[in-house]
This record gives structure tokens, sequence and C-alpha cells, in this order.
């Protein structure tokens, strides 16, 4: 009898991990948007820093309390669907932010299409780590995450960059519909990801599921977050390890090193661009090569060696471009390498994107202490940049050293698995 035939089945396809690099790129479009362009323009108009400051932490508030509503990602196998239509969003806010005439004048309602904004490219960002967890190899974690990364920080530097570009050289409603198209361009590759269904629902009525799928996520939640890897994950993320912090920091520092606005422009924009996608690619191919947590400690002590050096350089522009550069490959490497050990860990069960937006919650705290700690060490006996530079590099090798004594002290020895 001849064997039968086997037809590969949902479960048996995995996504193409660049995939992911072309998916995230909506992310990148809405934070760049933000974090480069509309503090550049809102500046022009004359706003006072403060009120800019202001909008800005109002404006990226959804990605601080999204951990309220990511668990309904969880509640079924429609982590395409939101994706999908929150990247259609986002299109919808970029043009709408793009049209509104003279924003400096209808400040309200800015600010709540850009927080509008940044609610839907975080929560399409969210299904896309769920997708990301679900869909892919566990041998192809760091990679998936590489992918990522270098979607993330090089859509965001080189987009918010071309921006600015096109409303100096058309206007803003030209920005408008250049990010629109592009955003809704990269979402097409949602299509070729094959979703899985998951954990089935408890059969019974449909209020009798819906509570079986919500009990499911809960239980999910608190197994892996009160683990010992869980708690020990949290720690991790917590710790100044592999922050990047300086990134937030480096246009501030300009007028120290003595550097021109364009080169300001072109290093910030293009240049980290370039160079944080590269190390989120070279991150990634090593985590599928190592121990993950080890990879991510790795690329810590990376970054922290760029930025020492830094600060032992003249301060000169050339320095600041250099400097500029290399931080940002290590932080595009580091970035990599924490999305592909979060991969590791959150891969399956009913809470997948929650799981993984919960780490992600903890590393952002983490870098915004550290970008605030960077900023007050400028004031140390008035070195400035320098200081901040340098502060940056010694609290990110504490925050190595810490993690080494945890792993001495709690993951030395493994509990010995019981005998046949």
């Amino acid at each position: 009898m001849a064997p039968a035939t086997t037809e590969a089945t949902p479960e048996e396809r995995w996504s193409w991990p660049p995939l992911f690099g072309l998916l995230e790129i909506q992310f990148g479009a809405a934070v760049g948007f933000l974090q480069t362009a509309v503090p550049y323009w809102l500046a022009r108009e004359g706003m006072p820093l403060a009120e800019i400051g202001l909008l800005s932490g109002t404006a990226f508030s959804p990605h601080a309390w999204k951990l309220l509503w990511v668990p309904l990602i969880d509640l079924g196998p429609w982590r395409r669907i939101w994706y999908g239509v929150c990247t259609l969003l986002t299109a919808l806010f970029l043009l709408a932010c793009a049209f509104l005439e003279e924003p400096s004048q209808h400040l309200g309602l800015y600010t709540l299409l850009l927080t509008g904004m940044q609610a839907t490219a975080s929560t399409a960002h969210a299904a896309l780590n769920g997708l990301m967890a679900t869909t892919t190899r566990l041998e192809d974690k760091g990679r998936t995450g590489g992918w990522q990364m270098a979607g993330n920080v090089g859509a965001t530097s080189m987009l918010g960059a071309l921006c600015i570009w096109l409303a100096s050289s058309f206007s803003r409603q030209v920005v408008g519909v250049v990010m629109a198209v592009l955003v809704l361009g990269s979402g097409v590759g949602i299509f070729f990801i094959v979703e899985r269904a998951g954990a089935r629902a408890e059969p019974g009525p449909l209020l009798r599921a819906a509570w079986g799928r919500v009990r499911g996520i809960v239980v999910d939640l608190a197994r892996t977050a009160f683990s010992r890897d869980g708690l020990v994950m949290l720690v991790l993320c917590l710790m100044p390890v592999s922050c990047g912090a300086l990134t937030n920091l480096f246009s501030a520092m300009a007028g120290d090193y003595q550097v021109p606005e364009h080169v300001v422009e072109l290093v910030n924009g293009l240049g980290m661009g370039v160079t944080g996608a590269l190390g989120s690619l070279v991150g990634g191919w090593l985590s599928d090569r190592m121990n993950r947590k080890l990879n991510y400690a790795l690329m810590g002590g990376l970054t922290g060696l760029s930025a020492f050096a830094m600060a032992a350089a003249p301060m000169t522009p050339t320095t600041y471009i250099w400097g500029t550069l290399v931080y940002s490959f290590a932080n595009g490497a580091g970035f990599a390498a924490f999305a592909g050990m979060v991969l590791e860990m959150v891969n399956e069960g009913a809470a997948v994107t929650t799981k993984y937006t919960l780490f992600v919650a903890a590393s952002n705290f983490a870098i915004s202490y550290v970008t605030a700690l960077d900023g007050h060490a400028s004031s140390f006996r008035g070195l400035g940049a320098r200081a901040s530079v340098a502060f940056d590099g010694l609290v990110t090798f504490a925050g190595i050293l810490g993690v080494g004594l945890l792993f001495l002290l709690f993951l030395r020895r493994k509990p010995q698995s019981a005998a046949a």
C-alpha cells in the first residue's frame, strides 16, 4: 500500500524572521514622528521646551499603560486582526496630525491625536510581539528579535528625520501622506503570517468559554511572573544592563561637542538608524548561537564600553559622531538580545502577548530611570555631557555585576530531577 501523503498544516508553517522587521515599520513611523519631528516643529513655532515636554510625555503615555488592555489580544487567535486594524488607525492618525493647521494653536486636539496614534501603534506592536512568540521556531527567536528591533530602531530614527526633511522641502501634508503610505505598505506583510489557533476555549455557553479564556490568561501570567525564572527575568529587565539611555540625550549633548546642526540631524537620523539596525541584526544572530541571557549581558557590556570610550575622548565633533554611532550599534545589539531572551521565555501559553508586554514594561522603566540619572549626572563637578556619558557606562556595568551576583546566588544550583 502506498504511503499516505500529508499536507502541511498551519501549525507546521513558521514565519520568516525578516518579515517582522517590515511589520515593525508602522511602530517606528509613529514613534519617530512624535519623538523627532513634532518637537522640532513646535520649537520652531516658538513653543517653550517645558510645554513640548509635557505634550510629548502625555502622547507617549499609552506605551506605559497599554498593559491595561493588551490582555484582550490574548483572548483569541486574532492577533493578525489586531495588528491590521491598529496599523490602519495609525496611518489615519498620522494623516490627521499632519493635516491639522497650526497645531500649536490647537494643542488639546493635537495632543489627543498624537496620543491616539501612539495607542494604536503600541497595540499593533504588542500584537506583533505575540505573533513573534507563537509563529517562529524556538531556534530562530534571536534572529526574529533582531529583525524586529532593526525595523524598530532603524525606522524610528530614519523616518523621524525623513518627516523633517519632507516638511522643509514640501509641506507637512506631504509628510502625512508619505508616512501613511509607508505604514500601510509595510503592514501588508501581515498576510504572510499564519497564526496558530492556540488553546481551545472550554466547551459550553459563550460566557463560560470566555471566562475559561480569561482564567487561562490570568493563571498563565501569574505562573510565569511568580516562578523563579519569571522573577529572575523581571529583575534582569529592571536592572540597567542594556538600556541605551544615552540615545535619548545625544541630540541635547551636541552643544557640548560643538557639533553643527546639520551634522546633528544627519547623525541622529540616518546614522543612528543604520547603525542601530545593523547592531540589531548582529545581536539577534548571536542570540541564536549562545545562551540568550549571557548574550544580553555581553551586549550590555559592549554598550558600557562604548560609553567609556566616548567619555575618555576629546570633546570634539569627531568624538560625537563616532561615539554616537558606536553606541547606537551596541544599543541595537542589546535591544535584539533582549527581544530574543524574552521571546524564548514567553513562546507558549495563554498569555503570550501579555507576558511579553510585562517584561517590556519593566525594561522601559529601567530606560526611563537611567535616562533621568544620566541627565542629573551632567551637573557633577560641572563636567556636563562627559559626566553623563561616563555615568552611563558605570551604571551599565553596575547592572551587569548585579545580574552576575543574582545568577551566582540563585541559579548556581538548580533542583535535581527525580530519579527514574
